[in-house]
């Protein structure tokens, strides 16, 4: 049961706050997870709002767009259709309902790291993450779910992103629109030419968090990319990726997403209208 509820002034003050009480407290950005999933053994609710960690700015370097900043603010900022063949709007449009974005946050989402539209999207396109944990600290999304770090205590501050004008894309596959996914995609490349210099092949919901996957992303690499090229990647995709069963799927229905969301993904990049 919460019998507490905190309102600090900054950022160092709520991370002192969770190392005096430890386990007994919890940040809260939105709250949407929260509400879901109220967790039994948390007394204290230390509520961000006061922080100063909203909104998105701008400089030569990219966007930084705060923890605080709602999902909806993201989707709305219109800077971000000119990056990235404007996938993080499209992405977003696609996350659960218009309601639960409002409340979400940019920080929230990313620090509970699952059940994710979002991640697969940010690590295709090389997004840093910002965090204090006594120090100020940025390092890659990718670096930051694989060495765990989401997992220790630490108040996440904002995203980072470069401008960029390289070609992505996401799709995803859910029973309804506002339903989780049962997969997810998101492709990045660069060209330099007609050929790629730099590529990202992302899957999520596998149903664990998203990773990129190498191998595919390896055969994109110093290719046109044509039919043939993008039916390497999704081939390979598919014989790479570690998925499992779940209540929503199986492991076999998630390979074979894989490849069909890969291809739809690919083709999406080099400009062409996907409709299946």
């Amino acid at each position: 049961m919460f019998t507490e509820y905190l309102h600090p002034a900054s950022v160092e003050e709520a991370f002192r706050t969770l190392q005096k009480l430890g386990t007994r407290a919890r940040l809260v950005a939105g709250g949407t997870d929260l509400t879901v999933h109220p967790p039994a053994d948390v007394t204290t609710l230390v509520d961000l709002s006061r922080t100063g960690l909203g909104g998105i700015t701008a400089d030569d370097t990219g966007f930084h767009i705060g923890a605080l900043t709602t999902l909806t603010d993201v989707l709305d900022y219109s800077p971000f259709a000119d990056i990235w063949s404007g996938v993080i709007p499209t992405m977003l449009a696609q996350v659960a309902s218009p309601l639960h974005r409002n409340a979400a946050s940019i920080g929230g989402h990313l620090a509970r790291g699952r059940l994710s539209d979002v991640v697969p999207v940010l690590l295709s396109v090389d997004a840093r993450i910002s965090f204090f944990d006594g120090g100020h600290h940025h390092m890659p999304l990718a670096d930051f779910y694989s060495t765990r770090k989401n997992r220790t205590r630490l108040v996440v501050t904002g995203v980072h992103l470069e401008r960029d004008t390289g070609r992505a894309a996401f799709r995803k596959f859910a029973r309804t629109t506002y339903d989780l996914a049962i997969l997810n995609v998101a492709c990045a490349i660069r060209l330099e030419g007609d050929v790629v210099s730099w590529a990202r092949v992302v899957v999520g919901e596998r149903p664990a968090l998203a990773v990129e996957l190498s191998e595919a992303s390896s055969v994109l690499v110093g290719h046109r990319l044509d039919a043939a090229t993008i039916g390497r990647a999704s081939e390979k995709a598919m014989e790479t990726v570690e998925v499992r069963n779940d209540p929503r799927a199986s492991a076999d229905y998630r390979r074979h997403l894989t490849r069909v969301l890969v291809r739809r993904c690919l083709t999406e990049t080099t400009g062409e209208e996907v409709y299946v």
